[in-house]
C-alpha cells in the first residue's frame, strides 16, 4: 500500500484518499497485475480523475442553484418594481379621474346656482317692473290680464311670469338642464339636482302656460 500511495503521490503530486486505495488495489486483485506493472500509472491517473470528475455534478448543481436563486430574485425585483409602477400609474389615473368628476360636478352646481339668481333677478326684475307701471300710470301694467288662478300668490308669480323679461325663465331653466344632461348626465340620479330641476322645470312651464 506504501507503494502504491507513494507511486499515486508522485505521479499526481498528492495522498490517495482510502476510498481510491481500496479502488486500485480491488482493480489490482481483479485483474492480478504486479506491482511494477506500467499499468500501474495508468490506473492511478485514471482514478485520479475519477475522482475529480465526480465532484463536478456537486459543483455544476450548485452553480446551477446559485444562479436559480439570482434569477428568481432578479425577476422578484421586477415584479416589485413594475406591481409599484402599475399602482403608481393606477393612483394617478384614479386621483385624474377624481379630480375630472369633482370638477364636472362643481361646474353643475356651479351652473345651477347660477340658474336660480339669475331666475331670481328676473323676477326681482319684473316686480320692479310691475310695480313702476303701477305707480307711474296708475293702472295695472298690460301684461297683468285678468287672473286665471284664484290662489294670490299664483297671482303675483303669473304677472311676473307675463312681465316682458319673464321668457327669460324657461330659456334659463331649458340651459342648465341641457348642460347637466350633456356635462354630467350622472348627477341627474341626485336628489339636489333632481330637485333643482324639477324647480326650474315647474317654474318655467307655469311661465310658458301663463303667457300662452
Amino acid at each position: 500500500m506504501d507503494d502504491i500511495e507513494s507511486s499515486f503521490k508522485e505521479l499526481l503530486g498528492r495522498q490517495p484518499s482510502e476510498k481510491e486505495v481500496e479502488r486500485l488495489y480491488r482493480v489490482k486483485n481483479a485483474l492480478n497485475i504486479r506491482d511494477n506493472d506500467a499499468i500501474w500509472m495508468i490506473l492511478m491517473a485514471f482514478e485520479s480523475y475519477d475522482t475529480l470528475y465526480s465532484k463536478y455534478p456537486g459543483i455544476i448543481a450548485g452553480q446551477v442553484d446559485m444562479v436559480i436563486e439570482k434569477q428568481r430574485e432578479l425577476i422578484a425585483e421586477i415584479v416589485d418594481a413594475e406591481s409599484k409602477k402599475a399602482l403608481s400609474t393606477l393612483s394617478a389615473a384614479v386621483a385624474q379621474t377624481s379630480q375630472l368628476v369633482a370638477a364636472r360636478v362643481a361646474d353643475t352646481a356651479r351652473w345651477h346656482a347660477w340658474g336660480w339668481v339669475c331666475i331670481g333677478l328676473i323676477l326681482f326684475g319684473s316686480l320692479c317692473l310691475t310695480a313702476g307701471y303701477i305707480l307711474a300710470s296708475g293702472n295695472m301694467p298690460f301684461w297683468a290680464s285678468a287672473p286665471r288662478q284664484d290662489n294670490p300668490f299664483a297671482i303675483v308669480i303669473s304677472i311676473l311670469m307675463r312681465a316682458p323679461v319673464g321668457w327669460l325663465v324657461p330659456l334659463i331653466g331649458s340651459g342648465v338642464f341641457i348642460v347637466t344632461l350633456v356635462t354630467n348626465r350622472q348627477l341627474l340620479k341626485k336628489p339636489p339636482v333632481i330637485i333643482s330641476l324639477v324647480g326650474m322645470t315647474t317654474l318655467s312651464v307655469f311661465c310658458i302656460h301663463s303667457i300662452v
